[in-house]
């Protein structure tokens, strides 16, 4: 076994997180590539469900999401949810003081029905079930050794707490450990599991990663307001900032922190803030003034599931239309859409370049699979990074700065209040290029055209779109965002099985990049778009401006990422029906 998927399951309390991530981040330090899944509950209190899935592989994994190779449940109802996830011959550990006897089970698993509770009660507190059951799987895969790491990283992870706190859970690791040597009557072969550690590597979530990446672009300001699932940016920024002379600001409200960004920058600090929806949707009216205004700014909106609160802590890819084409007039902005946690740095640092380049707001796309998820990232050179700073007028005593002037590029050279004379007044209101307001037609005329030329300038550096798989495909997929992995791995199994496909990823939605696009489905048969949302709108944006042929959907609006099993199915009918020459508008509509 090269590939390892472990889920841990049980409801808030139960440590369910703390234990996932404290095995993730030994794995990662011990060499081994490692991509999660966590899940939490929308409650603030209660006993909502957890959920993490930690991918372990010798090789750099595309997606947590999938068939489950060891399942821990440390409460019964999570056991017959994720029954139906386990591979054949994969192990289900479960605590036998809380269920006597399975009221569900399956023939073709290993079940081991381990005293969890009473093993943590005789070391000292039932509370340490979970790393009781964390030794357990230590022990079971034991030629990863991992064993010595997982104890340094109790110690960082509780290091604020007492060594009691850090004791306990020592002691209940290795009483988990020295079950699976001693006392469990073992029928698996995991023991055999060995893979090749690959050296030194970062582990960081998509939110850290944008963190990291505002960082060394050089931004100093971040303001926000907590929401799930964006307050990791926020918590990061609010660690690291002060150490490079920066400063975090948590404001009463969305509105209010876009408005402090855009003060930050227009003061020449670099500045951003982050939200999900519901904010992203107060800050609509302030990213129309950074639009006229010409003010660089970065928003990152880590998207979540449904409209008002939702579904805050589950995932879905239905804010790109509030991206696109959200606010009042024309508003010229960039939108980004990472694919995973490393391009969430390598986006952020395009964002920050964009922003200050372009004198324009740029949104990074993330979501609530991709946010919080960790994943190994290849070691970063800064020193090879390209940082670029806004463009500041050479101004002399006598001269005329014209903040707004109408340049071929779009791109007028900005002064900061305090910049020897390059004095300019800025508003809200349409301005000539002098920045005197003024309501003529044609000045207005002009002055869009001017802002809009920007995005043409500024087409020649969007990152290409990501191409995978064969390019002699007569079947597509076009997709975005975080669903990545798991299309991936999909178009891999199918060439296992003679299946053809291409999935084309553009990083930039818009400006749409319609030339690639239109390129892409000129050379394919059949095209699915592949988007978590209900409306299709990645579908509807495409259709409206690329093609006029038929293009099908396969769409997923439950909250939870798609897995690489259900997109493979997906292409298994569409190959099935392509190859019986019936008409594909009977599988136009997807909805999973």
């Amino acid at each position: 076994m090269k590939d390892l998927r472990i889920k841990i399951s049980g409801t808030s309390g139960q440590g369910i997180i703390s234990s996932g991530d404290i095995l993730s981040y030994a794995t990662a330090r011990k060499g081994y590539y490692v991509t999660t899944y966590r899940a939490f509950p929308s409650e603030i209190r209660g006993d909502g469900k957890c959920y993490y899935t930690l991918r372990i592989s010798e090789h750099k994994a595309l997606t947590a999401t999938g068939e489950t190779d060891v399942l821990v449940c440390l409460d019964e109802d999570t056991i017959y949810e994720c029954l139906s996830e386990l591979k054949q011959n994969s192990i289900l550990i479960y605590d036998s003081d809380l269920v006597s006897e399975l009221k569900e089970t399956r023939d073709d698993i290993i079940k081991y029905a381990i005293p969890l509770k009473t093993i943590a009660k005789n070391i000292g507190s039932e509370r340490s079930r979970n790393m009781v059951a964390l030794g357990i799987v230590v022990g079971l895969i034991q030629n990863l050794h991992l064993e010595e790491q997982i104890l340094k990283d109790i110690e960082l992870r509780y290091k604020s707490k007492s060594q009691e706190v850090i004791d306990a859970n020592k002691k209940a690791l290795n009483a988990g450990f020295e079950y699976v040597k001693s006392t469990l009557k073992r029928i698996d072969d995991y023991d055999k599991v060995q893979m090749a550690s690959t050296g030194a590597k970062l582990i960081m979530s998509g939110n850290e990663a944008i963190g990291l990446a505002a960082l060394v672009s050089g931004c100093r300001f971040f303001a926000g307001y907590p929401i799930t699932p964006a307050t990791e940016i926020m918590e990061w920024l609010a660690k690291e900032l002060p150490k490079f002379g920066g400063k975090m600001v948590q404001c009463e409200d969305e509105i209010a922190a876009i408005n402090y960004a855009l003060g930050a920058s227009y003061s020449g600090v670099k500045a951003m803030t982050a939200t999900s929806g519901p904010g992203f949707s107060l800050m609509q009216e302030a990213l129309g003034l950074a639009s006229m205004a010409e003010i660089p700014i970065v928003i990152a909106d880590v998207q979540r599931c449904g409209p008002s609160t939702g579904v805050p802590t589950k995932t879905e890819q239905s804010d790109l239309f509030a991206a696109m084409y959200g606010t009042h007039g024309d508003c010229p902005k960039i939108v980004l859409a990472p694919m995973n946690v490393a391009d969430c740095f390598y986006q952020t640092i395009n964002a920050f370049n964009f922003a200050e380049q372009y004198q324009v707001p740029v949104i990074v796309l993330s979501d609530a699979s991709l946010g919080p998820r960790r994943e190994c990232v290849d070691l970063i050179d800064l020193d090879k990074l390209n940082i670029i700073n806004r463009q500041k007028p050479v101004l002399k005593e006598g001269d005329t700065y014209n903040r707004y002037e109408d340049t071929p590029s779009g791109i007028s050279p900005i002064s900061c209040p305090g910049d020897l004379y390059g004095e300019h007044v800025v508003t809200g209101l349409e301005h000539t290029p002098q920045n005197a307001p003024t309501p003529e037609p044609h000045v207005h005329r002009m002055m869009t055209e001017k802002r809009f030329r920007k995005l043409e300038t500024a087409a020649g550096q969007f990152s290409k779109a990501k191409t995978y798989g064969d390019e002699n495909a007569s079947i597509g997929i076009i997709s975005w965002g975080s669903t990545s992995g798991p299309v991936f791995e999909a178009i891999d199994k199918a060439k296992e099985n003679g299946i053809k496909v291409q999935a084309l990823y553009p990083r930039t939605l818009y400006p749409l990049p319609t030339d690639w696009i239109k390129g892409f489905i000129k050379n394919k048969d059949v095209v699915i778009v592949i988007e978590a949302n209900y409306n299709a709108q990645f579908k509807s944006t495409i259709v409206e401006r690329c093609t006029k042929t038929e293009v099908l959907e396969f769409l997923k609006y439950d909250g939870t990422p798609f897995t690489p099993e259900e997109i493979y199915e997906e292409i298994q009918k569409v190959s099935k029906l392509q190859e019986s020459k019936y008409s594909l508008t009977t599988n136009k509509h997807t909805h999973f």
